[in-house]
């Protein structure tokens, strides 16, 4: 299909959503729970993006964009939804040290160990792959292994490659916990010693004078006791709505929204994330997650599957990657049951914290946030199903 006809079907799509009422309020209405959190939209701090995908007799999607309370100067703590953006960089560090004559790639053996060799790695495997950590990542959404590729990436290199990329609203300031190596800075060698990992100085971004929501909570929990103040976010890892909503559009339909691959991802790499993005826990390579009953068949995917700890419908595939800590839930993903031939993309997150204190972990996840985001996408999706 030539631009012009692509364009002329995007323009006619965008005059037919005019007719009628926005999809994700609709949604909401029609179930008294989700209902219950419309009617107070802003103490939840919703933002949600929905874009509905119809493809022309050729099988070329068109693209829908509806929002709802999407601001992008409104700050919420992105939690581990940044880890997809820390991935796809991953990638893109991997071939530019190919290109540099370096051999290195996904599934090759990689050497860690610790910068102060003081510190201990009795408990840590030191030779790992690439593979390995982002499948953890993706399946259980794993901090350590998150960890060490930042130290591979290297904090500046992510703000400078996000920014340029057209990601303004999204960077990194520090790693994640829990985790029992967070204070490690990794040396990172391929098994010919070279040394792949970052070693430059990190720089902190702090939010601008135009970002709104970064005081939260009337009182904190620190030093094992509860505290008058709010907890301040304007030094903490940013990933906004938009630049979530708008990355995952670039993994799924990459040749509509990255026609100048500014990540220097090949085709071997995105049907690498895509595929790890899309796998239940009970699909991993091996039983490191199937063992374990903590990591039950819907862990890490909070939209359609949320509220079961068995997945009721394994047609419906979830590419993702969910965020959740300090009372704040988020999950971006593209969705899609290739039998029934329904397919969309969603971000939202939705805010969680009735008693105000921030950082004492009561926040009301199970009770609100993960019901909610799973019945927002069930009703969306159960709309463009019928």
């Amino acid at each position: 299909m030539n631009k012009l006809i692509l364009i002329s079907l995007s323009i006619f799509l965008l005059q037919g959503c005019f007719l009628k009422e926005n999809p994700i309020s609709s949604s909401m209405k029609d179930d008294s729970f989700l209902d219950e959190i419309l009617k107070n939209k802003e103490n939840y701090e919703l933002q949600i993006i929905y874009t509905e995908i119809k493809r022309d007799k050729e099988g070329e999607p068109g693209f829908i964009d509806f929002e709802f309370q999407v601001d992008e100067n409104n700050y919420f703590y992105p939690a581990s939804s940044i880890k997809l953006p820390i991935v796809i960089l991953t990638l893109d560090k991997i071939n530019e040290l190919r290109s540099e004559g370096i051999n290195v790639s996904l599934k090759s053996k990689i050497m860690l160990s610790p910068l102060d060799q003081e510190m201990s790695l009795t408990q840590k495997d030191s030779i790992t792959s690439f593979q390995n950590l982002i499948a953890d990542i993706f399946l259980v959404s794993d901090n350590s292994a998150s960890n060490v590729l930042i130290d591979f990436i290297g904090y500046n290199h992510f703000n400078t490659k996000m920014n340029q990329a057209g990601f303004n609203k999204t960077y990194l300031n520090h790693k994640f916990s829990p985790d029992p190596y967070y204070t490690i800075d990794w040396e990172i060698k391929t098994m010919f010693n070279d040394r792949i990992s970052s070693n430059e100085d990190r720089d902190i971004v702090t939010a601008d004078d135009n970002t709104l929501g970064l005081k939260k909570g009337e009182k904190k929990f620190k030093d094992g006791i509860v505290k008058f103040g709010s907890l301040d976010f304007s030094q903490k890892n940013r990933f906004s709505i938009m630049d979530m909503h708008n990355i995952i559009k670039r993994i799924i339909f990459p040749s509509k929204f990255d026609d100048d691959n500014v990540f220097n991802l090949n085709v071997e790499d995105y049907d690498f994330l895509r595929y790890w993005m899309s796998r239940f826990t009970y699909e991993d390579l091996g039983n490191k997650f199937t063992t374990d009953k903590k990591y039950f068949e819907s862990y890490n995917k909070f939209f359609i599957h949320g509220v079961d700890t068995v997945v009721k419908n394994k047609n419906i595939r979830v590419y993702n990657k969910i965020g959740q800590a300090y009372g704040t839930s988020t999950d971006n993903a593209y969705i899609k049951n290739y039998q029934d031939d329904v397919e969309f993309f969603l971000t939202a997150t939705i805010y969680t914290n009735k008693n105000n204190i921030i950082n004492d972990n009561v926040y009301e996840y199970d009770e609100t946030a993960i019901p909610f985001l799973a019945k927002l996408s069930q009703s969306l999706y159960n709309n463009l199903k019928d």
